[in-house]
């Protein structure tokens, strides 16, 4: 009696212990099932992230590109306009005051230091400004895959036995299936939508910052105009090659009137930022 006892318990906990082994195999045939999901949804934020990146990056290069190009174009015309000027000092005929036409050469000197003080403080205002949107547009891409599919499956297994424990385990990995189960593509239009912000931001950026070269080009243009008067009624310099003289011109006769053109269609309204991106990319063909 007491052998058939032992025997029965014995086969009792045999049976017990099978009866949980089908879930063990569970665990491994959930596992499995999940991961090709975690690799797919880990690819694709990896990918997405990685694409706001480099499109951004594109971004910022246009940008510098045609803050770089306007630079260019502005220096080298503030350059042309000193070397006319100079060019009238330098072959004004002996008998012109030299020392009147020193106090011109250096209020032109003066005229294009300050366009040069007007260009710097022009292009640190696009550089603070675009330093401070790049850091606020990468803020945005801080997170990474580890946000949407965690750190991985195994962190499941952690802490439980796959023999004692396969329920816990199975708990564990129902949780991430279900996790693993919202499809992240909305992260996709975030970042569409974020990227073009940014977009946005920059050319508002690059219209401001031509507004304000356009703004000190004119100064400077004034204070040439300034210089050239100084030349002509001060110092009584005369235009080489002829122009410039102390004396009115002669009235030129009245052109015919032109037959009035025929009226353009109107354009679309746009808005001011827009209109001058516009007219930027005609004066520097971008």
């Amino acid at each position: 009696m007491k052998s058939l006892l032992i025997v029965t318990l014995l086969f009792a906990v045999v049976s017990i212990t099978l009866a949980d082994r089908p879930k063990t195999k569970a665990v491994l045939e959930q596992v499995n099932h999940l991961r090709p999901r975690y690799r797919e949804i880990q690819d694709f934020v990896i990918e997405t992230l990685s694409d706001a990146r480099l499109n951004t990056s594109a971004k910022i290069n246009i940008f510098h590109q045609d803050i770089l190009l306007v630079k260019e174009t502005f220096v080298l015309d503030a350059i042309l306009k000193e070397d006319e000027l100079l060019y009238q000092i330098d072959n004004q005929p002996a008998e012109i005051d030299r020392s009147c036409l020193a106090f011109v050469q250096a209020l032109a000197e003066s005229i294009i230091n300050l366009a040069g003080t007007a260009f710097a403080n022009c292009i640190a205002d696009a550089s603070t400004v675009l330093n401070e949107e790049v850091a606020k547009f990468y803020a945005l891409l801080q997170q990474d895959e580890t946000d949407f599919v965690g750190i991985g499956l195994l962190d499941a297994f952690v802490g439980e036995n796959i023999f004692n424990g396969p329920d816990n385990i199975l708990q564990k990995l129902a949780d991430k299936s279900k996790h693993l189960e919202e499809d992240p593509l909305y992260l996709f239009d975030e970042m569409y939508a974020a990227v073009r912000s940014f977009g946005s931001i920059l050319d508002g950026l690059e219209a401001n910052y031509v507004v304000c070269m356009t703004e000190s080009e004119q100064r400077m243009k004034g204070g040439f105009a300034l210089s050239q008067d100084h030349m002509a009624m001060t110092c009584r310099a005369v235009e080489i090659g002829g122009g410039i003289t102390t004396q009115a011109p002669e009235p030129e006769p009245e052109p015919e009137p032109e037959p009035e053109p025929e009226p353009e269609p109107e354009e679309e309204h746009l808005p001011i930022e827009q209109a001058v991106k516009r007219e930027f990319r005609k004066r520097f063909g971008l």
